[in-house]
Protein backbone atom coordinates (compact mmCIF):
# COMPACT_ATOMS: atom_id res chain seq x y z
CA UNK A 1 0.00 0.00 0.00
CA UNK A 2 1.20 3.61 -0.76
CA UNK A 3 0.26 6.82 0.44
CA UNK A 4 1.61 10.47 0.27
CA UNK A 5 1.73 12.61 2.99
CA UNK A 6 3.07 16.02 3.20
CA UNK A 7 4.85 18.09 6.17
CA UNK A 8 5.54 21.86 6.99
CA UNK A 9 8.23 22.60 9.58
CA UNK A 10 8.05 26.66 10.95
CA UNK A 11 10.91 27.35 12.23
CA UNK A 12 12.63 30.78 13.56
CA UNK A 13 15.33 30.46 10.72
CA UNK A 14 13.74 28.44 8.27
CA UNK A 15 10.49 27.31 7.32
CA UNK A 16 10.38 23.35 4.94
CA UNK A 17 7.99 21.87 3.56
CA UNK A 18 8.03 18.85 2.25
CA UNK A 19 6.06 15.98 0.59
CA UNK A 20 7.00 11.73 0.56
CA UNK A 21 5.48 8.45 -0.71
CA UNK A 22 5.28 5.93 2.09
CA UNK A 23 5.38 2.80 1.09
CA UNK A 24 3.96 -0.38 3.50
CA UNK A 25 4.81 -4.19 3.17
CA UNK A 26 2.37 -5.56 4.50
CA UNK A 27 4.87 -6.95 7.02
CA UNK A 28 4.94 -3.99 9.03
CA UNK A 29 8.22 -2.27 7.31
CA UNK A 30 8.08 0.74 5.81
CA UNK A 31 9.78 2.94 3.29
CA UNK A 32 9.81 7.05 2.33
CA UNK A 33 10.90 8.02 -0.87
CA UNK A 34 11.22 11.99 -1.16
CA UNK A 35 8.86 13.66 -3.82
CA UNK A 36 9.58 17.35 -3.11
CA UNK A 37 11.12 19.90 -0.58
CA UNK A 38 10.79 23.39 -0.19
CA UNK A 39 12.82 25.45 2.15
CA UNK A 40 12.82 29.15 2.35
CA UNK A 41 14.36 31.87 5.31
CA UNK A 42 11.75 31.94 8.32
CA UNK A 43 9.94 36.07 7.92
CA UNK A 44 7.53 37.37 10.55
CA UNK A 45 8.59 34.98 13.22
CA UNK A 46 10.86 35.74 15.85
CA UNK A 47 11.89 33.15 18.75
CA UNK A 48 9.68 30.81 18.04
CA UNK A 49 6.66 33.73 18.03
CA UNK A 50 4.44 34.60 15.27
CA UNK A 51 4.99 38.82 15.12
CA UNK A 52 3.51 39.41 11.88
CA UNK A 53 0.98 36.90 9.96
CA UNK A 54 1.05 38.57 6.95
CA UNK A 55 4.84 37.68 6.38
CA UNK A 56 4.98 34.44 8.19
CA UNK A 57 1.92 33.53 5.88
CA UNK A 58 3.72 34.72 2.72
CA UNK A 59 6.62 32.85 3.74
CA UNK A 60 5.02 29.43 4.37
CA UNK A 61 3.41 29.80 1.09
CA UNK A 62 6.18 29.83 -0.80
CA UNK A 63 7.68 26.94 0.52
CA UNK A 64 4.60 25.00 0.19
CA UNK A 65 4.71 26.17 -3.63
CA UNK A 66 8.61 25.43 -3.99
CA UNK A 67 7.51 21.86 -2.18
CA UNK A 68 5.13 21.70 -5.35
CA UNK A 69 6.92 22.57 -7.26
CA UNK A 70 9.29 20.16 -6.80
CA UNK A 71 7.41 16.97 -6.08
CA UNK A 72 5.25 17.72 -9.68
CA UNK A 73 1.86 17.43 -7.21
CA UNK A 74 -0.34 19.60 -5.29
CA UNK A 75 -0.41 19.77 -1.74
CA UNK A 76 -3.79 19.32 -0.59
CA UNK A 77 -2.86 18.53 3.41
CA UNK A 78 0.13 18.52 5.99
CA UNK A 79 1.13 17.83 9.07
CA UNK A 80 2.76 21.23 10.90
CA UNK A 81 4.98 21.27 13.66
Amino acid sequence: MQEVISAIDIGTTKICALTAQVSHDGLGKLSLRMLGEGVVPSRGIRRGVVVDVPEATAAVGEAIEKCEQDAGRQMLSAYVG
